[in-house]
């Protein structure tokens, strides 16, 4: 049996080659080394994806150039995960790369009819049935507490979180994006811890594509030293917060969330109710002043038909006249009307743009003012700067020995 490693950490190598013996085993430091230097007869590729979305890329690449029948054991990391929805290779199985190697050995000989895991399957679990999500949204709305899903891998920030939400909320934790499209629907507010930098902007601008969920309200956890573009995200109800700030500060902010998204959806659901009401009031306004007004003229008409004979006119003058007043009186209040709707739903709409972009604006300044505040306090980024450079510089000294 040929196996191929596929990693640049000698150290996980060598542990891997360990339990191998009487295997023959081939190594390469990336996709394009294990394509040019391995031969084609490979039975199984381990590929160390410690790279997160850039690692998809290799092993797509691998898949694409050489090889397409080989098992793909796919060593994924917690903290740049990869999504088996973008892996082209149908066999494939996904383990951490944390887990002991013997773990890992036995993985590469497991049945791939029963452990393979393929993009085609993935879709299916996570389509959504509707029945359940009307079910779901009752359940709400009967007086249930609402459902916050945190999505993050950091155990001590879920722990935080769930322990400030139990009183008025329920808490879900997920890990990836597989269970955040299959839980994200039920949610009533979903708080995404962002550490990962580039890859949770890449996952946030896919969600904000998929109906049902990109309506929730998001409050997003940013991390200082991997930092991503929010205003990209395409997310109407999105908030930003440190990910560092202690745990009741998030559940202000996720109070704050959900009770703005909570007003501004009963808002919209009364619209309809408080245009109609308008249209019937005009529209009875309308029907009252015209009744009256054709009232008088009747009246008009009957002194012009008593009056002496020299003001008499004939009959079909009066008519005319009579019926080009009506008509143009009509056309004037029709017009009344209309201008009237458009003005008011003009009114509404700037209303609401103004308040959204004050609160906007005085949220950003407060957090912006806070978090620079703490930061000169504790000297964090001075901290954070120099610890990244020992770690570092730890893990080359590591590779290059």
């Amino acid at each position: 049996m040929k196996i191929l490693i596929v990693s640049f950490d000698k150290n996980l190598v060598d542990s891997l080659k360990a339990q191998l013996e009487g295997y023959e085993v081939y190594t390469a430091k990336n996709a394009e080394e294990a394509i040019a230097l391995s031969p084609p007869d490979i039975d199984v590729i381990v590929f160390d994806a410690i790279s997160g979305a850039i690692s998809e890329e290799e092993i797509n690449h691998l898949y694409e150039k050489k090889f397409q029948n080989q098992k793909y054991v796919i060593l994924y990391d917690e903290l740049f995960p990869v999504d088996v929805n973008n892996i082209k290779p149908p066999k494939k199985i996904l383990i951490s790369r944390e887990a002991p190697p013997e773990e890992i050995i036995n993985k590469m000989f497991e049945e791939t009819s029963e452990k393979i895991e393929t993009a085609e399957k993935e879709q299916k679990e996570e389509a959504v049935p509707v029945e359940e999500k009307t079910e779901s949204v009752q359940k709400i709305e009967e007086g249930e507490k609402p459902l916050v899903l945190i999505v993050s891998f950091d155990k001590r920030l879920t722990d935080n979180l769930e322990k400030v939400l139990k009183d008025n909320y329920r808490t879900e934790v997920v890990k990836n994006m597989k269970a955040v499209k299959e839980k994200g629907i039920y949610a009533d507010l979903i708080v995404f811890d962002a550490i990962s930098g580039s890859i949770a902007e890449k996952n946030l601008m896919e969600l904000a594509e998929i109906p049902g969920i990109r309506e929730k309200p998001f409050l997003i956890l940013l991390d200082e030293l991997f930092p991503i573009d929010v205003e990209k995200i395409n997310l109407p109800h999105k908030s930003v917060l440190n990910r560092d700030v202690p745990a009741e500060l998030v559940k202000e902010e996720v109070d704050k969330l959900y009770r703005e998204t909570r007003k501004e959806r009963e808002k919209e659901e009364a619209k309809p109710e408080e245009e109609e009401g308008l249209i019937e009031t005009t529209h009875m306004l309308s029907f009252e002043e015209t009744e009256g007004e054709e009232k008088e003229e009747k009246e008009e008409i009957k002194e012009e038909v008593q009056a002496p004979p020299q003001a008499f006119q004939p009959e079909k003058e009066i008519v005319q006249k009579l019926s080009e007043k009506l008509s143009d009186e009509k056309f004037v209040k029709i017009v009344l009307v209309e201008a009237i709707s458009e003005t008011l739903q003009g009114l509404r709409e700037e209303i609401k743009a103004e308040v959204r972009e004050y609160i906007k604006d005085a949220l950003e300044s407060v957090l912006r003012e806070e978090v620079e505040k703490v930061l000169l306090d504790i000297g964090v980024v001075d901290i954070i700067r120099e610890e990244t450079r020992k770690i570092l510089e730890k893990k080359i000294s590591e590779l290059l020995e």
